[in-house]
């Protein structure tokens, strides 16, 4: 049975807001049924822990957000969200009450799109006032995210400056928040919150031209996707579902993971060889290869 270390399932592609970093998409709007979430979870048995409720959209939107964190809770998945942040303050706690959440991402460059001062401090409270209440009463594990740094030497903007001087000063840290590569795993600023900082990326699209045709990627090795749909994709990055592997919501997940084309594409990467399209047109793996 093949094992992923990595399973994100988009339980909705639907948004609640328009960032420059994420490009809409060209599939329509579709929520994942909770009894579609189930099923999926019923499939999945023996080839992974960790899901990863997130492609595209922002997951909170989910009107069964709740019972979708308990049916991991039940199929003992250890749950990591991406989110943007701004409906914390209505799911934060279905979050904070479940056992089964390891790790929450914020991704706080969506600030960018805040019409003013006044919306602005109202997002970074909501924020770390969640994060802060999940440090007193939980285990979950907090990752806040600026991924818009816009050089190599990842020096902060005024912006970022400012968001960092106000997460300094809310959760009390001894010491600045220093920026490092943004290849590694992000800095540590206390226990269970790490902050990680890294430049904007170009999500791979067929529309673009091609940037290799050799190289490697964790897609069908480390790491496997879901759309709301059901259809399996290689990896987190195929948000058009470019490279479709099959449904699993009407095939067997072993079969489409062990198909022709999945095994094409795990091998091409073993021999860093890029053997489908979408993935001579990727660049976002370079940050790990």
């Amino acid at each position: 049975m093949k094992k992923f270390k990595r399973i994100f399932i988009e339980i909705s592609n639907v948004c609640n807001l328009a960032c420059s970093f994420c490009p809409p998409s060209d599939r329509e709007g579709k929520t994942m049924s909770a009894d579609d979430f189930e099923t999926v979870l019923k499939k999945l048995e023996g080839h992974g822990e960790h899901v990863y409720l997130h492609i595209k959209g922002e997951p909170l939107l989910h009107s069964d957000f709740k019972k979708i964190l308990d049916l991991c809770r039940v199929y003992k998945k250890k749950v990591n969200i991406t989110t943007n942040g701004t409906l914390l303050d209505k799911e934060g706690q279905a979050i904070l009450d479940n056992p089964a959440v390891r790790l929450v991402n914020i991704s706080l460059q969506s600030f960018e799109e805040m019409d003013n001062e006044s919306s602005y401090e109202a997002y970074l409270k909501k924020v770390l006032s969640f994060v802060k209440k999940g440090l007193r009463d939980t285990k979950i594990l907090f990752d806040l995210r600026l991924w818009n740094f816009d050089d190599s030497s990842l020096t902060a903007s005024k912006e970022n400056q400012r968001m960092l001087d106000h997460i300094e000063a809310f959760l009390d840290l001894p010491e600045p928040i220093t920026v490092t590569d943004s290849k590694t795993k992000g800095n540590k600023l206390s226990s269970n919150v790490y902050i990680s900082k890294g430049s904007e990326f170009e999500w791979p699209s067929m529309n673009r031209e091609e940037v290799a045709t050799r190289g490697t990627c964790y897609g069908l090795r480390h790491q496997i996707g879901i759309l709301s749909t059901g259809v399996v994709v290689p990896c987190c990055l195929d948000a058009e579902g470019a490279v479709p592997l099959g449904n699993i919501l009407e095939d067997d997940f072993e079969n489409i993971v062990t198909s022709d084309r999945a095994t094409a594409i795990a091998r091409g990467f073993e021999n860093n060889k890029l053997v489908e399209a979408l993935c001579r047109r990727c660049a976002y793996r370079e940050r790990f290869f």
